[in-house]
């Protein structure tokens, strides 16, 4: 089975294919293939798609287990939706007591101050459930609980230190890891900002059990998040006034197809994804992501991926896969963000092959409803590969308007990397070619000797932004006789990172490669 334009959750059932979720809308194309040692039987139908609203889809709710209490310093994801409408966090109770009782309580206590009580009788078994719903915010909470028997109270277990907030995931390779910053650290913990587990990829080290507050690097992965996911918590917390939580599972050095999901044992300790869904699980956060971070893509700019050939030719694929895994786990996630890599990035690729790849980059938000590409070219201090520190928390500056606006319903700023939308000859001579972007455009002289027609270089004779529509097309003219049917921008064979391509907002465009010029 081959599913293409849309991204969809899907899966095979005795030889039929089950489409369970969509994540965009638009018109699916599905293609079975029949190959029993002759020729290929192939055919196609065509589905229009329509994702749910976001605001009409419910809110799963996190399953509750037989036997589940807080415990100190933990974390308490926002995921119940009150009456109101909005997102609570939920502290919760559940188990058997081992003693007869006639009641159970808990109490909790924000900023030393008596907030809620709940009381419940335990079943003739003994197994009771309690649950309190927290408020977010910048509020400490703390708990009691304990059972009562002929008037007598007998606190049974206490956990301090708890807040309730936001979860987001960083997940990818070396630079979503993002602990080759320089030697000095400049971030100390912030009680506010806080994860779970490590990052070792050893079978004990990845089963670590710990709260923490988090840390930019640390021995053995213990707490760590990396440089942009310090920054990023800390501009969280002042701008919202929320506890964050960043659990990152990235892994340097790694292919798309490496971070799949394992169907036969998800949270195998073996592999990327099942050591990440292990912690989320562990944490009891699994239904409180709201947003997955992907920086990924380095090494899968050449030809070493598992088919054989060039990681361009798979990465969608792969990509879809992977958020398909992401929806199913975490099933209330309300947003995908995903960075196009530095061209030629750790100096991997071959002839071209690493712009094939940002071209795939940029253009799967045409798959997602609720998918943002974000261009690290611009980014300074630059990374040939890594990022200085500087650099680094660039990456937090570009995130943040944008998880301001998706899931803080803050005021839509032009926070987007440019992206290309069309391109066209204004006239069958081909002299002038329009390339029409999402947002208004600045244009620089120097930029004629960026783009490529065909493969070929030195085919711009000057450019312009167009003030007459809105500033969102730049028009080109062109040397006279061109045959050209493609259009590139930024062939890392030859390129200067001085000589950028910028929208009206500062920020660099996001590159492409081998774009159709549509034919008046």
């Amino acid at each position: 089975w081959v599913l293409d334009d849309v991204a969809t959750i899907s899966a095979e059932e005795s030889g039929k294919l089950v489409l369970q979720r969509a994540q965009g809308s638009g018109r699916l194309k599905v293609t079975a293939e029949l190959d029993n040692g002759g020729a290929v039987v192939r055919q196609s139908l065509m589905i229009d798609v329509q994702e749910p609203p976001r605001e009409q889809e419910a809110w799963v709710p996190r399953p509750i287990a037989e036997a589940e209490q807080p415990v100190d310093g933990q974390f308490i994801g926002r995921e119940a939706v009150g009456a109101d409408g909005q997102l609570w966090g939920q502290l919760v109770h559940a188990g058997r007591l081992t003693e007869p009782a006639d009641t159970v309580f808990v109490r909790v206590y924000a900023d030393e101050k008596l907030y809620a009580e709940e009381t419940a009788q335990p079943d003739v078994e003994g197994r009771y459930r309690l649950t309190a719903r927290l408020k977010p915010g910048l509020i400490r909470y703390r708990s009691e609980f304990g059972s009562r028997r002929g008037g007598v109270e007998n606190v049974l277990q206490r956990a301090a230190n708890l807040v309730c907030g936001d979860v987001f995931l960083i997940i990818g390779q070396s630079n979503a890891v993002a602990t080759d910053f320089g030697k000095e650290n400049p971030f100390k913990p912030n009680e506010w900002v806080r994860t779970y587990g490590a990052t070792a990829g050893d079978p004990n080290g990845a089963r670590l059990k710990l709260w923490a507050p988090a840390e930019a690097r640390s021995p053995g992965g213990r707490s760590e998040i990396g440089y942009w996911g310090m920054e990023l918590g800390r501009r969280l917390v002042e701008s919202e006034g929320m506890p964050i939580c960043i659990i990152n599972g990235a892994v340097g050095g790694t292919r798309i197809d490496q971070h799949q999901r394992n169907e036969s044992d998800p949270t195998d300790v073996g592999t990327i994804y099942g050591r990440m869904l292990w912690r989320v699980q562990q944490a009891g956060l699994t239904h409180a992501v709201r947003a997955v971070i992907w920086h990924q893509g380095e090494n899968d700019q050449g030809a070493d991926g598992p088919t054989g050939g060039f990681g361009y030719e798979t990465y969608r694929r792969f990509f879809v896969t992977l958020a398909a895994a992401w929806k199913r786990d975490y099933p209330n996630v309300q947003q995908y963000y995903a960075f196009q890599i530095w061209p030629k990035s750790c100096a991997m690729g071959v002839d071209g092959s690493d712009n094939r790849l940002r071209e795939v980059q940029r253009t799967l938000p045409r798959l997602f409803s609720n998918l943002s590409v974000i261009a690290t070219l611009g980014v300074k201090p630059p990374g040939g590969c890594h990022f200085p520190a500087e650099g680094y928390a660039k990456f937090a500056e570009y995130l943040q308007p944008m998880m301001q606006h998706h899931l803080y319903g803050k005021p839509r700023t032009q926070f987007d990397s440019p992206n290309l939308q069309r391109a066209w000859f204004t006239d069958a001579n081909r002299n002038e070619v329009v390339l029409e972007f999402d947002q208004p455009m600045r244009w620089d002289a120097e930029l004629i000797s960026q783009f490529y027609l065909n493969g070929k270089n030195e085919q711009v004779l000057s450019g312009a932004a167009n003030t007459a529509a809105e500033g969102r097309q730049v028009r080109m003219k062109l040397k006279p006789g061109t045959q050209a049917d493609r259009i590139t921008y930024l062939d890392s064979a030859r390129w200067n990172p001085e000589k950028l391509l910028y929208g009206q907002n500062g920020l660099a465009a996001l590159t492409f490669c081998d774009v159709p010029i549509e034919l008046p």
